[in-house]
């Protein structure tokens, strides 16, 4: 019975294609074994008041954070007989965004269950059941009723993985195209980001008011990085417009989302860095291989940039008790904005020497970069402060507390169109 009905492809989505198709003859065999048959009406099934009350309030920051998103998806679709749905994991519209009666009467309105069990297969019961991107165009619905129309589903996650909910979209078949389900997976990449940023800023207020004397400062760091996010989210959303105007996504468009996606990938990375408690693995190690070791992981960075390293060492080694990854980190993070600064590319000279009457090995990592304005030497450490065009201004502090924690100091001397040098000195051991 299944095979009767025609599945429609496109061809360069065919991938795609085939991995839904499998999750849409799964829901079919579904159907068939609760007793539905193709002919048969939607039956509707609506939650009661109280019920549907509990679920908005349940999902208020779900609902709040995606309708930003579906704001954007509205003035994308081509058509404006469509309507943007919020889901429930329970099955159950919570939200709506546009009107088509059609629609309405089979069932597709606010309260209203789209589980399988009560619609057949569509885009939000199926996409929440299989917990995977769905489209389900036309004749790909098990009710016949729904065959004039196609429709898409995204899974929504917390930051734990779980399925909070779904976000899908009704429109005509004949207007519809892959690019659409593209679309929502960006969209709800962006609300579980936020929904993420929201859970770290509650978390942030908890510890905020345990810790005394904590720097209120950095509870300001979930607002700053929602708001980097958003200015990413927003070029994606441009590329992805001129994605549904040519139905093509050429490679340099595709780099430029990714490094996008990457840029708050790191942000979210340092966040959690920087507000996570500290457990440290303190070792003895040689400082002289940790540096070599970071060098060997830099030069092709460095390369890239048309920057050489130069690495000057003592030659009997250097010990220190650190915890490697934490250190390596940071070592890593002062590179990295050496090299940003020497845009048009230059030498990183690191040196490491033994200060003997502090008892500190002293790593300096000079840089013939473009230079630190004089007014900015002192805010260099700050939250939020950065001079790099995509930068999120958590790096340096994020040295600076690490060195910290390994009883060590950092201070910078700069000047402009000369370059740059930090000083790090750690204790060493015998």
């Amino acid at each position: 019975m299944v095979n009767r009905k025609s599945f429609h492809m496109e061809e360069e989505y065919s991938d795609d294609i085939i991995s839904i198709r499998k999750y849409i003859l799964s829901s079919w065999e579904r159907c068939l074994n609760n007793g539905m048959l193709p002919e048969d009406m939607p039956h509707l099934k609506k939650v009661s008041a109280e019920e549907l009350d509990k679920l908005v309030k349940q999902n208020k920051n779900l609902i709040d954070i995606a309708l930003t998103y579906i704001k954007d998806l509205k003035k994308m679709i081509s058509t404006d007989e469509n309507i943007i749905i919020i889901c429930s994991k329970e099955y159950v519209i919570i939200n709506k965004t546009g009107h088509v009666p059609e629609l309405v009467e089979l069932g597709i309105d606010v309260g209203q269950s789209v589980s399988e069990e009560n619609m057949g297969t569509n885009c939000l019961g199926t996409c929440i059941i299989s917990n995977v991107p769905i489209a389900v165009f036309g004749d790909q619905h098990f009710l016949d009723v729904f065959k004039k129309w196609a429709g898409f589903g995204v899974p929504i996650h917390d930051s734990n993985h779980e399925i909070l909910g779904a976000l899908g979209i009704y429109v005509p078949s004949e207007t519809a195209n892959y690019n659409i389900l593209r679309m929502l997976g960006l969209a709800a990449k962006g609300i579980e980001n936020q929904i993420q940023l929201t859970s770290m800023n509650k978390e942030l207020e908890t510890l905020n008011q345990k810790l005394s004397g904590f720097n209120n400062d950095v509870i300001n760091i979930a607002s700053m990085i929602s708001h980097e996010i958003r200015n990413s989210l927003s070029t994606i959303s441009a590329y992805v417009q001129l994605l549904q105007l040519e139905s093509i996504l050429d490679r340099s468009r595709a780099e430029r989302i990714l490094m996008e996606i990457n840029h708050v990938s790191k942000m979210l990375n340092d966040f959690r860095t920087l507000t996570k408690p500290v457990q440290l693995n303190f070792v003895r190690l040689s400082l002289n291989d940790l540096l070599k070791n970071t060098v060997d992981i830099m030069i092709p960075k460095a390369h890239m940039a048309n920057v050489d390293i130069k690495i000057f060492l003592t030659n009997n080694d250097i010990y220190a008790k650190v915890d490697k990854d934490s250190i390596q980190e940071a070592f890593v993070n002062l590179i990295e904005n050496a090299i940003h600064a020497m845009e048009d590319g230059g030498t990183l000279t690191i040196r490491l020497s033994r200060i003997q009457k502090h008892g500190k090995a002293l790593i300096e990592f000079e840089d013939t970069g473009v230079g630190i304005e004089e007014e900015n030497l002192e805010r260099i450490f700050k939250l939020f402060f950065t001079t790099k065009k995509n930068g999120s201004g958590l790096g340096l502090i994020l040295c600076k507390n690490t060195i910290r924690n390994h009883n060590g100091s950092i201070r910078v001397k700069s000047k402009v169109n000369q370059g740059t040098t930090f000083y790090v000195e750690l204790p060493y051991i015998d």
